[in-house]
């Protein structure tokens, strides 16, 4: 994704975390922009998940983004 930051157009990943509701629907859980796919970059996501009440994760799917793998232990 493009983004642009002090008038310099830079690309942007995004995380986006969804889980499906007891009712069967998909809900989004929350939505990350960062600019790098680093284990620092990508760290506070998942941290931010779990200190807002998630829990009970029984699955994980990536894209194989490094960060991620290494922030999700």
């Amino acid at each position: 994704m493009k983004r642009t930051w002090a008038g310099e157009v830079r690309n942007v990943s995004l995380l986006v975390a969804s889980a499906i509701n007891t009712d069967g629907y998909r809900e989004i859980l929350g939505i990350f922009e960062g600019a790098r796919e680093d284990k620092s970059g990508r760290s506070s996501f998942p941290r931010h998940l779990v200190d807002r009440g998630l829990s009970g994760i029984q699955l994980i799917i990536s894209d194989a983004c490094s960060g991620l793998v290494e922030s999700i232990t």
